[in-house]
């Protein structure tokens, strides 16, 4: 297993290295062999990987809730469901009560965020199509996801190495700023897997005295459940439990499987930790069926309104419900006509990336990008705008 740990920024750690589960070393994805990965992000993180015998589940996909409305369904305060999880008990708070339930401060089994109460089953709450969507649609999503609630972190009443909890409404926070960066590129929300949470807590205390993937049994803190997750989990240094989102989103180096990840299709197993002092952290493994909105391909940006501080200069497009060839992207001002340059980077089937060659995008203004395969066929063109939200 390698490692690379890399300071771009005091306070701030990558540290590259370990396997994930959906994505090959050299950037393409991976059909189920658990290879080793080198990954980053712009001034923060860890990489994912797989404990290979680590006994902590890998991720329960929940009920099979295929849910979403017309893909062009107005936005408004049900795109999406960036709302606490209050829709009311849909069932005990159980083993059972995961996937697109969880578990609430008051002993209740309600819908995750994202979802929608449905009889006694939780489904999808519709997305709109980001191409029908305003800056004021954008901005407003962005303003209620980025609330942080007063505490993100209780501290336990044991010794030095209790890791404390997360409130329930800190989770929530967590699962619905995600699931904002996932709503800006079409994406379903994430389903969740509450039973690991202890275990998370204890990656997260354990990452304040040994940052990475597997840490030795003689670390401070350490235990094996704690190990393990972090094992299973993307982790950050430097970040807390919403901001580690920032890190992961605004990746640029190596095949991006940061970004890649929390933006993938289906995305299951997910619960976030942080401790203090220690690390953040976010579990995540397996997947569940695609949403009928779900997109075939995931581009970011996206079409439609982009939040420019969310967007790093590093493009991609990935698979999304459907396989997609290796893609260049011709990018041109609506306004002037005028071709923008782009630089290949990296040009795999169902991934590929793209730099911005010596441009930066301007606010408010309107871009073409024509994603074109080897034969020079245009596979799908969409635009994008860039804005700036208060």
């Amino acid at each position: 297993m390698r490692h690379h740990l890399i300071v771009w920024a005091a306070g701030f750690m990558i540290l590259y290295g370990c396997g994930d589960d959906d994505f090959a070393e050299d950037g393409r994805e991976d059909s189920g062999s658990k290879s080793h990965q080198e990954g980053g992000a712009a001034d923060v993180v860890g990489s994912d990987g797989k404990a290979a015998d680590s006994g902590i589940p890998s991720g329960e996909a929940g009920p099979q809730d295929s849910g979403p409305g017309p893909k062009d369904s107005g936005p408004g305060p049900s795109d999406g469901g960036s709302s606490p999880a209050d829709s009311g008990p849909v069932g005990v708070c159980d083993d059972a009560c995961t996937g697109a339930k969880m578990c609430n401060d008051q002993g209740e089994c309600v819908c995750a965020p994202g979802w929608t109460a449905s009889a006694s089953q939780c489904v999808a709450t519709p997305l709109s199509h980001p191409a029908t969507r305003t800056k004021a649609d954008v901005c407003a999503r962005f303003a209620e996801a980025s609330q942080k609630p007063t505490a993100l972190w209780k501290a336990g009443g044991g010794d030095e190495c209790d890791p404390g909890t997360v409130p329930y409404e800190a989770q929530v926070a967590a699962l619905n700023y995600l699931n904002f960066y996932r709503w800006m590129v079409g994406v379903g929300p994430v389903q969740v897997l509450p039973k690991i949470a202890k275990a998370e807590q204890e990656c997260a205390k354990i990452l304040g005295y040994s940052f990475g993937h597997s840490p030795p049994p003689t670390t401070k803190c350490y235990t094996d459940e704690g190990a393990a997750a972090c094992g299973a989990s993307l982790i950050a240094s430097g970040y807390d439990l919403m901001t580690q989102f920032d890190g992961y989103e605004m990746e640029i180096d190596q095949n991006l499987v940061h970004r890649r990840n929390i933006l993938s299709v289906g995305r299951a197993g997910v619960w976030t930790g942080t401790s203090i002092p220690g690390g953040s952290a976010m579990h995540y493994g397996g997947s569940y069926p695609a949403l009928d909105s779900d997109p075939e391909y995931v581009a970011h940006p996206g079409s439609g309104p982009n939040v420019l501080s969310r967007v790093p200069k590093r493009w991609f497009v990935q698979k999304g419900t459907k396989s997609i060839p290796a893609l260049d992207a011709r990018v041109v001002e609506v306004g002037s006509g005028t071709e923008k340059p782009m630089k290949r980077n990296h040009h795999y089937k169902d991934f590929s990336s793209f730099d911005l060659s010596g441009w930066s995008p301007v606010v408010d203004t309107a871009y073409r990008v024509e994603l074109i395969d080897d034969d020079g066929v245009v596979f799908s063109t969409f635009e994008t705008v860039f804005i700036q939200c208060p």
